[in-house]
C-alpha cells in the first residue's frame, strides 16, 4: 500500500496494510496518552490552586493583608495557560485520533485500496514512530 501526502500527491511510504494499521494505531494510543497526561496536569494545577486558597482564607485578617493575595488578572492569565490552553490541545489531539480512526475505518472497510492520502501532520507523526522503531 502506498501512503500519499494529500496536500502535495508525494508519494511517502510503502508499506503493507498490516504495518500502516499497527502505526496509526501506535500514533492513537499515543496522543490518547498524552491526553491523560495533560488532564493529569490540570487536575495537579487546579489541587495546588484550592489548597492555596484554603490556606489564604485560613489566614486571620491582619496575616492575609500582609500576605498579599494575586491580583485577579494574574490569576486569569494563569488560568488560560494551564487550564485554558491545555484544553485547546486536548482537542486538537482529539480532533487528530478522529481522522485515525477515520483512516482505520478506511483500511478495514477497503483493504484492496492501493493508495490511502494521509494528512502531513499524520506523515510527520508516522516518520517520528518509525524513526524510534530504527534505533
Amino acid at each position: 500500500m502506498i501512503i500519499v501526502d494529500e496536500v502535495y500527491q508525494n508519494v511517502v511510504y510503502r508499506l503493507s496494510t498490516e504495518e500502516i494499521i499497527h502505526l496509526i494505531e501506535r500514533l492513537k494510543a499515543k496522543k490518547e496518552d498524552e491526553i491523560g497526561a495533560i488532564k493529569d496536569k490540570i487536575n495537579k494545577y487546579e489541587q495546588k490552586r484550592q489548597a492555596e486558597e484554603a490556606m489564604y482564607q485560613s489566614l486571620s485578617p491582619i496575616r492575609k493583608w500582609f500576605a498579599g493575595h494575586p491580583a485577579s488578572h494574574h490569576t486569569a492569565v494563569e488560568y488560560i495557560v494551564h487550564v485554558k490552553d491545555r484544553f485547546k490541545q486536548i482537542d486538537s489531539m482529539k480532533r487528530s485520533i478522529q481522522e485515525l480512526n477515520e483512516v482505520l475505518l478506511l483500511l478495514n472497510t477497503h483493504p484492496a485500496t492501493e493508495e490511502i492520502p494521509l494528512s502531513p501532520e499524520i506523515i510527520r507523526e508516522i516518520k517520528i514512530i518509525r524513526g524510534m522503531e530504527a534505533l
